[in-house]
């Protein structure tokens, strides 16, 4: 072999061996940035991986000047990662250069929107200067980019909407219908979680922007009656239902049925229940009226429902109907009962067979202790088992309560 062959071979040589050694040390380099980042600068000494893990092991242990000093590498190594800006503000904040802080954090966002460290101070010195559009356009962000962020962000959120201006700006957030919306809904509706009062106020905001569907809103009212806030529900519910002529409700709202019954707060209710057919069918002489058919399967409760807000005393409830071929081991009842722990003020007398329209009438007293509110309900008057078996047809046109008494 030649001489020139010699070096020629001898340089492909050394050439490979030089390759395979930059690729061992990038090798080791990215296996070593997290965990020994030291080690990973001593393979490759421009890691941008390990310098940031070092920068913010500094910042961790009190050093910002460290800190600050590797961010700098950091971005003579990679130009435009977020991190080293956010580091850097961290510095220039623990030195008490608050305005360059932010200029950087402002940098360092948007580079990184998910970087919390980042936009964080953002938030929070949106929310010290009032500017809550600014901080929720920024909390936006975040949770578009880590909705799993929720869980801890739609808790911060609830408790700054104890401020009304804040839960007007929440509620134009909302009203956008971002991705996010459902998950802070849900944590609204949460009496576990969310303040009944800053979620009232965001969800009413709502309602008088137009963006609060039929859906939610009548979740948000169930949500207080199961809270037991039933007078705040009434009042809430109250003001968007049209009035009578004398400008009052009556106790027992859409008695007559003279309006579609919506199906939520204290109007006639009747969800889908297996075992029956029902709904609100218009009615001869105009106006509506609840028709049921039962199909010889058992049957608890009916579905047919009104919630209802009594002071304390004594009441008479009148009800006409009509039924065809209802057969059941012991029929059907109205029940009236409590929401708390009074429990059941009355039941009527058994509904059976086949009659025409007829009246009728059931007292009932409502205690002043342990009735937050009433139900009244088309219940069988066996509620399971073989006996619990319903079949043929019910009408209902109209119910109401009268007061008799009241101390």
């Amino acid at each position: 072999m030649s001489r020139a062959r010699l070096v020629v071979l001898a340089l492909v040589v050394l050439a490979a061996l030089f390759a395979g050694w930059r690729i061992l040390g990038e090798l080791q380099a990215e296996r070593l940035a997290t965990s020994q980042p030291e080690a990973a600068l001593r393979w490759r000494p421009q890691d941008p991986q390990a310098l940031r893990a070092l920068a913010e092991r500094a910042l961790q242990q009190g050093q910002p000047q460290r800190a600050a000093e590797l961010a700098r590498r950091l971005l003579a190594a990679e130009p435009l990662p977020g991190e080293a800006y956010r580091v850097l503000g961290q510095a220039a904040d623990a030195a008490g250069e608050r305005t360059a802080a932010t200029r950087l954090y402002a940098i360092a966002a948007a580079h990184a929107p998910r970087d919390l460290p980042a936009q964080a101070p953002l938030v929070q010195s949106a929310l010290v200067a009032g500017d809550y559009p600014q901080a929720l356009a920024r909390i936006d962000l975040i949770l578009r980019a880590t909705p799993a962020r929720g869980t801890q962000v739609f808790p911060l959120l609830a408790q700054l909407a104890q401020d009304p201006g804040f839960a007007a700006a929440l509620a134009d957030a909302l009203a956008r219908d971002p991705p996010w919306r459902e998950g802070m809904m849900a944590y609204l509706r949460d009496p576990r979680a969310a303040s009944g009062h800053a979620a009232g106020r965001i969800m009413e905001a709502l309602r008088t922007r137009g963006a609060l569907d039929p859906q939610e809103y009548a979740d948000w009212l169930d949500g207080l009656l199961q809270q037991g806030r039933w007078g705040e529900a009434y009042a809430r519910w109250a003001g968007t239902v049209p009035l009578p002529a004398d400008g009052r409700l009556p106790l027992l709202y859409n008695g007559d049925f003279a309006r579609l019954p919506g199906g939520r707060g204290f109007d006639w209710r009747l969800p889908r229940v297996p075992g029956v057919l029902a709904e609100f069918a218009p009615a001869p002489g105009g106006g509506y009226m609840a028709w049921l058919r039962f199909l010889d399967r058992p049957v608890g409760e009916t579905g047919l429902a009104h919630a209802l807000v009594l002071a304390p005393g004594r009441y008479r409830l009148d009800i006409r109907q009509r039924a065809a071929a209802l057969r059941g081991e012991l029929g059907l009842q109205w029940q009236l009962a409590c929401a708390g722990p009074a429990g059941e003020l009355a039941r009527s007398d058994p509904l059976e067979g086949s009659f025409d329209w007829r009246e009728s009438t059931l007292e009932f007293t409502v205690p002043s202790q342990g009735c937050a509110g009433v139900w009244l309900r088309l219940v069988n008057a066996v509620p399971a088992g073989a006996g619990s078996r319903l079949s043929g047809e019910v009408w209902v046109d109209r119910a109401y309560v009268v007061p008799m008494t009241i101390p």
